[in-house]
């Protein structure tokens, strides 16, 4: 069977040869390193990468470091996304009136139930005699 291209968020393996993509500590971006230690579990992986002036940097993750070969998938990558978070904050919003009351808005009281929230009113009202 033959094995498939990494992509962008393949994992790195010990060996490989990476860049960073923005400035860790006083290491600039698009320094270059190998990995030396991969440890962490699940979707917490960390990279231990030596860099070409024989220091190491731990804890490193994997947003922060990309393929060489892979540098221009990723800024392109890097760039829509930036786009979008752009167009998704100018964007207009077409909420209802009930967002503004805090039924359907955003913050706290969207995660809490609205039965919960009367029940929390009438309660409130009861306590102090309104």
């Amino acid at each position: 069977m033959a094995k498939s291209a990494p992509t962008l968020d393949t994992p790195f393996r010990r060996g490989e040869k990476v860049l960073t993509t923005r400035a860790l500590g006083p290491r600039p971006g698009g320094s270059e390193g190998k990995v030396k230690l991969i440890n962490g579990f699940d979707h917490w992986i960390r990279y231990w990468v030596r860099f070409a002036d024989g220091e190491m940097l731990g804890q490193v993750s994997h947003d922060d470091l990309v393929r060489p070969a892979q540098a221009d998938d990723w800024e392109a990558r890097a760039k829509k996304q930036a786009e979008d978070a752009l167009r998704s904050e100018t964007a207009p919003t077409d909420a209802p009136a009930a967002a503004a009351e805090g039924g359907a808005g955003d913050g706290l009281a969207s995660q809490i139930p609205a039965a919960l929230l009367a029940r929390s009113k009438a309660a409130k009202a009861r306590l102090l005699g309104s």
